[in-house]
């Protein structure tokens, strides 16, 4: 079930925002990863990962699936802190209490911050980990 929902939040993240642009995708130059980057991939980017995902049954047959999303902004220390924090805040404001769209079998997703990092320094490079949570309610599953 989640599956769907990682697909409707690695759309939104990456889509179409207005006038053929998106700006967390130009900010990493469309580098936005599920689970884990190639190897020497180039920075700043992004790698999303699904943590963990519940599903609760309702009384009308309907399953409520909630999952987490902790997203990570890779990014070179000579970029500076600064640089990290804007793409960190354009992930924030595009993500951030978003209703969505998923497919028929859902009702609606909606998405929602639940903590938001600074940028620290881990190795040769800085990173800044946020957590965004997901839900849905799945009616396939329905009588």
């Amino acid at each position: 079930m989640s599956v769907r929902l990682m697909r409707t939040f690695y759309s939104r993240l990456t889509a179409d925002t207005g006038g053929g642009t998106n700006p967390v995708r130009t900010a990493v130059s469309d580098r936005i990863y599920q689970a884990e980057a190639p190897a020497s991939s180039a920075l700043p980017l992004i790698v999303f990962a699904f943590t963990g995902s519940t599903s609760t049954n309702d009384f009308d047959g309907n399953s409520k699936v909630t999952a987490t999303v902790d997203v990570t902004i890779f990014g070179k220390t000579e970029a500076g802190i600064d640089a990290l924090a804007l793409i960190e805040e354009k992930v924030h404001t595009l993500m951030n209490n978003q209703d969505l769209t998923v497919d028929s079998n859902y009702d609606r997703a909606y998405v929602r911050s639940v903590s938001r990092g600074s940028a620290n320094l881990d190795g040769e490079y800085l990173r800044v980990d946020s957590t965004f949570t997901i839900e849905g309610t799945d009616t396939s599953t329905a009588p």
